[in-house]
C-alpha cells in the first residue's frame, strides 16, 4: 500500500505450507517497498498523462471533419497508456522477486519456498494461465517466474528451515476460524478429531491446538479445555498462544477469575506477549475491577502506546468509570493508529466539549487534535495529487 505498508491476509498463512513460504511472500512485497514501486507508478502515470490528454484534444478538434479518426485517436492514447502501464508493472514484478529472493537468503529462509510457492499459484491460476496473453497481464507468466528462480537457486545448497511453533500455532487457529459455519465447525472437529485417534495428523501440537479452538467455537468447553491441556502435555513450557487460548475458555465460561490468574502467572513467564495483556485487561473488565484495569492498562500503553486493541479496551474502562473525555481521547487514539483521522478528530472534539480534564490532559488533547488535524490535511492532499 502507499507508505510503504504490507498487508498480510489470514488466508496467506493458512495457503502457506511452510514458514519459508510465507516468507516468500512478504519478501516479494518488502522488494516492491524497497524499490518504491507504487511512487515510481505514479511518477510515470503523470508523465504519460499530458500525451493522453493532447491526444484527447487532437480527436475533438478532428471529430467534426472525420469522427471515426477522433474515435480511432481516443482509443489509441488510452490504449497506449493502460499498455505502458502494464510494462511498468510486469517489470516491476520480476524486479520484486529478484529484491525478495536476495531477501529471504539474507534472512536464513529457504529460497525454494519461493519456488514452491509460485507452483501452487500456477496450480491455481492454470486456466487463467493458459488462456491471458502476455501483453494483458499485470503480472508476468507464473511459469516465468518459476524459471527464473529455479535458475538463481540452481547452484545453491539446500537449507532446511524449521517452522516456528507460533506459525503452526496461528495457521491451525486460523485455519478454524476462516468459516465459523456451524457445519464448517462440524466437519473441522470431525476431521481433527479422527487424525488425532488414528495418529495420522503430521503435527500433533497443532491439530490438538485447532481442536481446541474449534470446540471454544462451538462453546463446547470441557472439550476446549481437555485439548488445551493436551498441547501442554506436547509442549514443553506451554506457549502465550496456548495460555491465552485458556484464558479465552475460562472467559467464556464466566470464570474471569480464572482467566486473570492464567494470564498473570503466563505474563511472568512470557514477559511481553502482548495477547497476555489483552486477556489480563479483559478478565478485570468482566471482574468489574474498572480502576485496576485503568491503572494496568495505563502501564501498558506506556510500554506499547502503538497498540489499537489496548486503546480499545481503555476506552471501554474510561466509560465504565464515567470519564467520558477520557473514553472519547481513547478511541481517537485507536482510530488515530488505524488511520482514522477524521474519526480521530471528532472523537477529540468530543472529549473537549466533555470538559472534565485537568489542565496536563486538556493540552496534551489540544496538542493532539493539532497532529491528528495535520495528517487529515496531509492525506488528503495526497489523494488530490495523485488523482
Amino acid at each position: 500500500l502507499p507508505g510503504g505498508f504490507i498487508g498480510v491476509h489470514s488466508g496467506l498463512v493458512v495457503a502457506a505450507r511452510t514458514e519459508s513460504e510465507l516468507a516468500s511472500v512478504i519478501a516479494h512485497e518488502i522488494g516492491h517497498v524497497t524499490q518504491r514501486h507504487i511512487a515510481r507508478m505514479l511518477a510515470q502515470q503523470r508523465q504519460s498523462t499530458p500525451a493522453v490528454v493532447a491526444a484527447m484534444l487532437l480527436a475533438a478538434l478532428v471529430a467534426r471533419s472525420n469522427p471515426e479518426a477522433a474515435v480511432g485517436a481516443m482509443t489509441m492514447a488510452a490504449g497506449a497508456q493502460q499498455q505502458q502501464m502494464l510494462a511498468f508493472s510486469r517489470d516491476a514484478e520480476r524486479e520484486a522477486d529478484r529484491i525478495g529472493l536476495d531477501t529471504l537468503r539474507g534472512a536464513g529462509f529457504d529460497p525454494t519456498g519461493m519456488v514452491d510457492f509460485f507452483g501452487r499459484l500456477q496450480q491455481a491460476n492454470r486456466l487463467y494461465d493458459g488462456n491471458a496473453p502476455a501483453y494483458m497481464r499485470s503480472h508476468p507468466l507464473t511459469v516465468e517466474r518459476i524459471a527464473d528462480m529455479r535458475a538463481r537457486i540452481r547452484d545453491e545448497r539446500y537449507r532446511q528451515r524449521v517452522d516456528s511453533i507460533e506459525l503452526r500455532l496461528l495457521r491451525a487457529r486460523l485455519g478454524v476460524l476462516g468459516n465459523t459455519g456451524v457445519d464448517a465447525l462440524r466437519a473441522s472437529r470431525a476431521r481433527l478429531e479422527r487424525g488425532l485417534r488414528d495418529r495420522s495428523e503430521p503435527d500433533e501440537v497443532a491439530a490438538w491446538f485447532a481442536l481446541a479452538v474449534t470446540a471454544l467455537a462451538q462453546r463446547d468447553f470441557p472439550v476446549a479445555q481437555d485439548a488445551v491441556e493436551s498441547v501442554r502435555a506436547r509442549l514443553p513450557g506451554s506457549h502465550p498462544y496456548v495460555e491465552r487460548l485458556a484464558g479465552e475458555i475460562r472467559l467464556a465460561q464466566g470464570d474471569a477469575r480464572g482467566a486473570l490468574s492464567i494470564a498473570q502467572t503466563a505474563s511472568r513467564r512470557f514477559f511481553g506477549a502482548r495477547a497476555l495483556s489483552h486477556l489480563q485487561a479483559r478478565a478485570l473488565i468482566e471482574m468489574g475491577e474498572l480502576q485496576q484495569a485503568a491503572t494496568f492498562l495505563e502501564d501498558q500503553l506506556a510500554l506499547y502506546k502503538a497498540d489499537p486493541a489496548l486503546w480499545q479496551l481503555m476506552s471501554r474502562v474510561r466509560s465504565g468509570l464515567g470519564q467520558t473525555a477520557l473514553a472519547h481521547r481513547a478511541v481517537a487514539e485507536e482510530y488515530a493508529l488505524v488511520g482514522g483521522w477524521l474519526a480521530a478528530v471528532e472523537q477529540l472534539r468530543l472529549a473537549q466539549r466533555a470538559g472534565a480534564l485537568d489542565f496536563y490532559t486538556a493540552s496534551e488533547v489540544d496538542a493532539r487534535l493539532r497532529e491528528f488535524q495535520a495528517e487529515y490535511a496531509r492525506e488528503q492532499q495526497d489523494r488530490a495529487r495523485n488523482r
